[in-house]
């Protein structure tokens, strides 16, 4: 047997206490993301997200510091994964995409999302309508300038396939798409998309959102 000195048995105990923190904390965020695409803020209460987390409310107070604090961590982590998804799909566009592609790289996310469970997609996607829509007095300004950093790059790709656009109708196409999203996010559409794989979501959805950046 090999000998374990009494430093290294309670280096092993810290990082067990330090790993079941995370798993905790983890658990907390994923599940006020899951509450807050549901109900947003305001309906949630304390005591509801530590029952689902599984968790005493002491958990959220030594984490967080507050429920609201909570809140910030969880949808700032919501909204940037979305944004970071799509401009890590225009970015991945060669030379010589189309309007068609720009469309498709710019929607994957939110198709994959609508298209299914897997991920932590459908929570986040759900919080960046909210966020979208009724943003926290205190995560307006961010929640803007994130969302804004999609539709630069977007218009960035759209300027190379759509030259002849003026600049201000280009960027009010880009607006309206983003309405699209928050009206997708919204699952008003959900029955028609129930049973389709996120491809057979993205050949429905792609050819209207390039139709709307196309214009008339």
């Amino acid at each position: 047997m090999d000998y374990m000195s009494p430093r290294e048995t309670a280096e092993q105990r810290a990082d067990g206490r330090r790993e079941g923190g995370d798993r905790t904390r983890r658990r907390l965020i994923e599940t006020a993301q899951d509450l807050l695409a549901e109900q947003g803020e305001d309906a949630i209460r304390l005591r509801e997200l530590t029952a689902a987390a599984q968790v005493n409310v002491a958990a959220v107070h030594y984490h967080f510091g507050s429920l609201r604090a909570l809140f910030h961590v969880a949808e700032t982590e919501a909204i940037e994964y979305v944004v970071d998804a799509q401009l890590a799909e225009l970015d991945a566009l060669g030379d010589g995409a189309t309007l068609h592609d720009i469309a498709a790289a710019y929607f994957r996310p939110i198709v994959q999302a609508l298209g299914g469970p897997a991920g932590r997609g459908r929570p986040y996607l759900g919080v960046l309508v909210r966020l979208a829509t009724s943003p926290p007095r205190e995560l307006r300004e961010s929640v803007a300038a994130t969302i804004q950093r999609a539709h630069d790059r977007l218009y960035e790709s759209l300027r190379a396939v759509l030259p002849a656009v003026p600049e201000a109708e280009l960027r009010f196409r880009v607006t309206c798409v983003g309405g699209i999203i928050v009206e997708l996010g919204g699952w008003a559409i959900e029955p028609d998309l129930r049973g389709k794989t996120a491809r057979q979501v993205e050949e429905l959805l792609v050819p209207v959102v390039a139709g709307a950046l196309a214009g008339g």
